[in-house]
């Protein structure tokens, strides 16, 4: 994601879009690490154990772009991705575009058992930078736009359209990054004008 990023700011993009559908998530660290990526300051997220003992992970004031941010989500975004999603959402850095997504807001730890096997067992709750409680709720886009059967289809049978206009969530993504990109010049030219 770094490199990304930083090769896409050496070529002076004008914003970016995210795309977390279908993400199942990783690991909690990795997408703290991710969040820092774009969120100056600000609470990342914080975990919650069983008898309310809270840890708290925040910006490092290291972003990498201040640049505008669309994030794609839909129902299969789930657990890390939707921890990303929710402090990009909640320290306001980024809109999200598409459907609720899953709403697994839980840490695991998989313990191994002596047959080799092993037990996941849920350690802890994750809550948004606002305190949100994600886990069967999930993170619900600032612009809701969802998929129609026949759309979902298309886009299976061609998977190389997935990312481009001919992409109804992408091409609505799209169009929110162009208009934040454009608040953000009207913005800049109100301030040069005092």
């Amino acid at each position: 994601m770094r490199d990304a990023i930083e090769d896409l700011e050496a070529q002076n993009v004008s914003g970016y879009i995210l795309d977390l559908r279908s993400n199942p998530g990783g690991l909690l660290e990795a997408s703290v690490e991710i969040a820092r990526m774009w969120v100056e300051n600000g609470r990342i997220v914080s975990t919650v154990n069983r008898k309310g003992k809270s840890d708290l992970r925040w910006a490092r004031s290291r972003a990498l772009t201040d640049k505008p941010l669309v994030v794609l989500v839909d129902g299969g975004s789930a657990s890390a991705s939707e921890i990303l999603s929710g402090a990009l959402q909640d320290n306001q850095r980024a809109l999200i575009v598409g459907t609720q997504t899953f709403g697994k807001g839980l840490v695991q730890s998989v313990r191994p058992l002596g047959d080799g096997s092993g037990l996941a067992v849920t350690i802890a709750k994750y809550l948004t930078p606002s305190g949100r409680d994600i886990n069967k709720l999930g993170i619900a886009p600032d612009v809701e736009i969802a998929l129609t059967d026949d759309q979902k289809q298309q886009l299976r049978r061609d998977l190389t359209l997935i990312g481009t206009k001919a992409d109804p969530q992408y091409a609505r993504a799209l169009e929110v990054l162009n208009q934040e990109i454009a608040k953000g010049r009207e913005n800049r030219a109100e301030s040069i004008d005092f």
